[in-house]
């Protein structure tokens, strides 16, 4: 039997405590990614990078600077052991299990419970990409190949893609409210719209719609497409 892959997982920090112990340029990147996505950030480290000097001084984060304790894991949600001494590692990530807190290693991925992708953005759309932390130089190759030619596989560039998620939300929350055409509860064949097809409806004329910034005509060829799935 071969190893089993992690799930891949969109964690929602916005609000939620987490703690960095370490203070290089890999754990600066760390407390970047956790500020993105709203996270409440504390770092612990004797010294630190000055970019997360500064974040601090802005009070962006809290910085401790000392060496770690056990207790600096109390009421974390996600705990980065980001230090180059593996030793360290270890104790914050046997601490923060013992709390209850999920854990990412940088020195050693598979040995936490989170990796934290490499991220390709265009708009609203985010396209992660790992190798559970066994080649983070293939992650950041296969990135850096993807950031180069996602709008030529896509066929529509951040703009694009942004009306393009904006129209199917609108129509989809229009088909999933009570009350819409094919919705109606009750009944073994009553439609959802998790049920609908929406790849097919993402047809070539709803996209040149789309390029062309024509939402209300994208709107009305995407709603006629899932009518008729």
């Amino acid at each position: 039997m071969t190893d089993p892959r992690p799930l891949p997982v969109g964690l929602r920090l916005a609000g939620r405590p987490c703690l960095v112990v370490g203070g290089g340029a890999v754990a600066e990147r760390r407390v970047r990614r956790l500020l993105a996505a709203g996270a409440r950030v504390t770092v612990v480290a004797p010294t630190t990078a000055p970019g997360v000097a500064d974040l601090a001084r802005r009070d962006a984060v809290v910085w401790h600077p000392r060496v770690f304790v056990a207790d600096d894991v109390a009421d974390a949600f996600l705990v980065v052991a980001a230090t180059d001494r593996t030793v360290v590692n270890q104790a914050v990530a046997a601490a923060a299990r013992t709390a209850g807190a999920l854990v990412n290693r940088v020195d050693d991925g598979a040995a936490g419970d989170v990796d934290l992708a490499a991220e390709v953005r265009r708009g609203p759309l985010s396209v992660a990409l790992s190798t559970a932390g066994s080649a983070p130089a293939v992650t950041a190759w296969a990135a850096a190949r993807l950031e180069a030619g996602l709008d030529d596989a896509l066929g529509l560039d951040a703009d694009a893609l942004a009306l393009l998620v904006e129209v199917v939300a609108e129509v989809r929350a229009e088909q999933a409210a009570p009350g819409a055409a094919g919705s109606a509860a009750g009944g073994a064949a009553a439609v959802t719209a998790v049920s609908l097809d929406w790849r097919s409806a993402l047809d070539r004329t709803m996209l040149d719609l789309i390029i062309r910034g024509r939402k209300a005509q994208a709107k009305e060829r995407l709603q006629a497409c899932l009518s008729s799935s």
